[in-house]
């Protein structure tokens, strides 16, 4: 159970990951509240149109969709047949939003934005900001973080659980 866990932890990071970078290249605008507070004030980004806030919408709703509904997926085939106790999704589900979590912090938060800061990453107006190179400002994130996973695990699990039941 805790190797496939892993295995689809790694897969839902990259679903994560791609969600992530769509909104940041195609909408980002969306994603400004998840910078640090002085790239939030750099930012001159123009007002979303009517038309690119619909689009935006859409993207994260559809996206939605997909990375929860895998998660869903990830549990039910893990247990179908099986009489599993809501301790084990639980434990299921949160090694896999941790392994997103974790996945987080290393590649998406410290490595390319910290480190790398490739171009396609910052907002427009905020070149240079010291933001973009805060690295506890991200490890409080990762730390809210564990929280979520927590919290998405328990509603997760008790969703996995309700539907093997009803199966």
């Amino acid at each position: 159970m805790y190797i496939t866990a892993i295995i689809e932890g790694a897969v839902w990071s990259a679903l994560w990951m791609i969600y992530v970078y769509v909104i940041v290249i195609r909408f980002p605008w969306d994603m400004l509240h998840d910078y640090p507070s002085d790239i939030q004030k750099a930012a001159t980004l123009p007002e979303p149109s009517q038309e690119q806030v619909k689009k935006s919408k859409l993207f994260g709703a559809l996206g939605a969709i997909v990375i929860f509904g895998t998660l869903i997926a990830f549990g039910l085939v893990q247990f179908r047949g099986s009489d599993t106790s809501f301790l084990s999704l639980l434990l299921f589900n949160y090694i896999i939003a941790m392994m997103w979590n974790t996945v987080d912090l290393f590649i998406m938060d410290w490595l390319i934005i910290c480190r790398i800061t490739p171009n396609w990453i910052v907002i427009q107006g905020t070149e240079g900001c010291k933001g973009y190179h805060d690295y506890w400002f991200y490890f409080k994130g990762f730390l809210i973080g564990c929280i979520y996973s927590a919290i998405m695990s328990l509603i997760f699990a008790g969703l996995d659980i309700i539907i093997l039941k009803l199966l």
